[in-house]
């Protein structure tokens, strides 16, 4: 159990495509009321009885200067492929290529090609997975990140180096906002993406963030049913959830 805001993540992308899953408020409740009741240790060896007594420790009294803590690290990272990656750049290509296959298989499977389709992409950092990945599917991107100079930096990447950004698939909004603090507009996206990210998250603002991304287009377009848990590799797809025939 790592307790460290500025450290980063391990190369091991979550990958939450909301687009595929409605969490019932139910389940999410359930989630919530879990308790860990075996010990463990955090990335400075520090044991603990069970996770609440690790947040009570990292945390303590104030969970915002425990995110501005993290943000303040970041940002004095080099806006590079290395630097958001956390020293892991060499994952760069791999990784690209097992997003690609699971949002290729979401695609094929969830969502209609020949619609106008908006995605979120959390923890956009410097926009790597919206130039590489997102924007040859979507026509619109919206980029969420709370470390500045990431942003602008993905907003001068994306406006000057992707030949394919046209008035059809574009970075439509940079938001630079933390992802605890972040509420998806009901109805925008189709995909809501959060890579490399998640960890950064308080597990009760992780839960809390999952109950604010259920507003997604096509909930109000088709009728959903329960379904089995799905995984693909290290990608989390269904987790006990609903998602669309």
């Amino acid at each position: 159990m790592s307790v460290l805001p500025m450290c980063a993540s391990p190369p091991l992308c979550w990958t939450l495509a909301t687009s595929n899953c409605v969490f019932s408020e139910r389940k999410v409740l359930a989630l919530a009321s879990l308790k860990m009741e075996f010990a463990g240790m955090d990335s400075d060896g520090r044991t603990f009885n069970s996770a609440a007594e690790m947040w009570r420790e990292a945390i303590g009294d104030d969970a915002n200067q425990w995110y501005r803590d993290g943000v303040a690290y970041w940002q004095n990272v080099e806006a590079s492929v290395d630097g958001v990656l956390g020293g892991y750049g060499h994952v760069n290509d791999q990784d690209l290529k097992g997003s690609e296959a699971f949002l290729n298989s979401l695609l094929r499977d969830r969502l209609l090609r020949n619609r106008h389709l908006v995605a979120l992409d959390c923890g956009s950092g410097i926009g790597r997975i919206t130039k590489n990945l997102l924007i040859k599917h979507f026509n619109e991107i919206d980029l969420l990140e709370p470390v500045s100079h990431f942003l602008e930096a993905a907003r001068e990447t994306l406006a000057t180096e992707i030949d394919v950004a046209t008035d059809q698939h574009s970075a439509a909004n940079f938001f630079c906002v933390p992802l605890q603090e972040f509420t998806p507009e009901i109805g925008r996206y189709d995909v809501i993406w959060v890579q490399w990210c998640i960890g950064h998250l308080a597990d009760d603002d992780f839960v809390s963030f999952f109950k604010r991304a259920k507003g997604l287009f096509w909930t109000k377009k088709i009728e959903a049913s329960q379904d089995q848990i799905y995984i693909s590799g290290n990608y989390l797809i269904n987790v006990g959830c609903i998602y669309i025939k």
